[in-house]
């Protein structure tokens, strides 16, 4: 049996006598499209900040690719192959769309963030950053300065920022966040394009996206797995119904 690129075994968390996350595990496989969901409150926020390493556990362990990572800094986890965007985007508002991303791939290779223009990377950091910038949909965009980029474009440079850093695991926090529905289509198109051996565990609200992107959803409530399965399973969940997704007649 393949080992699980990021497992989670009985994480707690609390905040003075708040307990936050209360013994939480999860796994996901290579390739995995697991969707993390909860109502606001119930905390994927703070499991998610213990994933990449900005929270400490109290208690339990984080591994990825069999190595234990609970105790390491966020650079180091991401060195392993763990890549997260945010809510908020936070780019480089006056560089291009494919600097942006050609500074992923530099960072990622050691190279620093000293070059400051298109003109200074390397061709293959270039040819690196214009085939993801294909592969997300910028090709047509990509020498526009991100401040003048939809916001919706903006979301897509932070996917492929995070791309650009050949993870094993992305974790996508509410990619969808502040994009009217009618882009919706836009940002699952981009999901559909990621690597297929790449783990995605994706925390979101939109439910319609969450059921036409996962395979396997974990729900949360009040810090604790209530509920775990199929999309069609947990569609039909009472408990998850009752807790956050609404009794329906």
């Amino acid at each position: 049996m393949t080992e699980p690129v990021l497992e989670l075994s009985n994480l707690h968390m609390s905040f003075g006598g708040l307990v936050v996350t209360n013994d939480v595990s999860l796994s996901l496989a290579i390739g995995a499209r697991h969707a993390l969901i909860g109502p606001n409150g119930a905390g994927k926020t703070t499991l998610v900040d213990q994933i990449t390493g900005r929270l400490r556990p109290l208690r339990g362990t984080i591994r990825l690719a069999g190595i234990d990572v609970t105790r390491l800094p966020q650079h180091r986890r991401t060195r392993l192959g763990l890549a997260r965007n945010f809510q908020v985007t936070n780019l480089f508002s006056s560089f291009s769309a494919f600097e942006n991303i050609a500074l992923a791939v530099a960072e990622r290779e050691g190279r620093g963030l000293s070059l400051a223009s298109m003109r200074g990377f390397p061709s293959d950091v270039a040819d690196q950053a214009e085939d993801i910038a294909r592969r997300m949909h910028l090709a047509e965009v990509g020498h526009r300065r991100v401040s003048d980029l939809a916001y919706g474009q903006q979301r897509l440079v932070e996917l492929a920022i995070a791309l650009a850093l050949r993870p094993k695991v992305m974790i996508l926090d509410e990619p969808a966040a502040g994009l009217p529905a009618g882009d919706h289509a836009m940002i699952l198109d981009a999901l559909d394009r990621l690597p297929v051996h790449v783990a995605v565990l994706l925390i979101e609200h939109d439910m319609p996206l969450v059921f036409r992107f996962a395979r396997e959803i974990t729900v949360l409530a009040e810090g604790m797995v209530i509920a775990r399965g199929a999309p069609e399973a947990i569609r039909g969940d009472e408990r998850v119904r009752t807790a956050y997704l609404g009794t329906r007649s």
